[in-house]
């Protein structure tokens, strides 16, 4: 498959939430026929297809696609909402994927780099060990064990936390006042904008021969405390306060370099990119 097949697939988008919308702009751009599965349908966005899905109820009768995407968000951040979402309706997707007499060429599953688990400050990759140190880590692992499964031709992509839909609550957090920042060694942040999330989404597809696993993270993994002292700054705040805090949970710095091998190239590859676009489109000063 080549870049140059684009206009003759079609793609599903299950999890046409925030992302899976930047995602079918990108790929109705490129001439594809994209069908977005949610639970509820409102509006249709011009140039796609939605189907008023709830796949956490069964497993739907779908007609084939030559790609498909499952980038569903949990309602929630409690374990069961996580179930929800990356095993049960992902389960019911599978299912349905593989009852086809057509199945898809390629089967993208977006999860999370939550997974690692490391405290140490150190740098992970594709290569580096996960654990399941909670019941909504276990579920997006889960996922990715089913997709191995299934025989599917399948990859996931693990994304960082996410940005760039309005202000967000890190902004929030220092014009209201309330951000504070964690005395001791760095305590690194790992984020990706949600235009290159969805741009690495249709890079992915478009590739002939992609790699298992890709980590969807910027090339800026940067101390949160500074991260929050130089946006003050740009916001012309007060830097936040100081605190004593437990030590973190997790602390590692999320390395990308299999995504850019792969010829992917970032709108924001920093965070400084990211948020000054942030704030001059939604008339912020920077």
């Amino acid at each position: 498959m080549s870049h140059s097949d684009c206009d003759t697939l079609s793609v599903l988008i299950a999890g046409y939430g925030d992302l899976g919308q930047r995602i079918g702009r990108l790929l109705t751009g490129q001439g594809r026929h994209v069908v977005g599965l949610r639970r509820h349908v409102e509006t249709v966005p011009a140039g796609v297809e939605l189907m008023a899905v709830d796949l956490a109820a069964g497993v739907p009768d779908l007609p084939a696609f030559t790609q498909v995407v499952f980038c569903a968000a949990p309602d929630g951040g409690d374990p069961a909402a996580y179930h929800a979402v990356y095993e049960t309706a992902w389960g019911n997707l599978l299912t349905a994927l593989a009852a086809m007499s057509e199945p898809p060429q390629r089967v993208l599953l977006v999860t999370s780099t939550r997974g690692y688990a490391q405290n140490d400050g150190g740098w992970v990759d594709e290569d580096s060990p996960v654990g399941a140190r909670d019941p909504q880590t276990a579920s997006l692992l889960a996922a990715e064990a089913m997709l191995r499964r299934s025989g599917l031709p399948g990859l996931v992509l693990r994304l960082a936390g996410l940005y760039g839909s309005g202000e967000g609550p890190l902004l929030r957090s220092l014009r209201e006042g309330r951000a504070s920042r964690a005395a001791g060694p760095a305590r690194w942040s790992n984020r990706i904008h949600r235009d290159d999330a969805a741009r690495a989404v249709a890079h992915l597809l478009g590739l002939a021969d992609p790699a298992p696993l890709y980590l969807g993270v910027d090339s800026e993994p940067t101390d949160h405390g500074c991260l929050l002292c130089e946006l003050a700054e740009w916001l012309r705040l007060p830097a936040p306060p100081m605190v004593e805090l437990p030590p973190p949970a997790v602390n590692r710095r999320c390395r990308n370099v299999r995504l850019l091998a792969s010829g992917f190239r970032f709108l924001y590859p920093g965070f400084r990119e990211g948020y000054r676009a942030l704030l001059a489109a939604s008339g912020g000063r920077s």
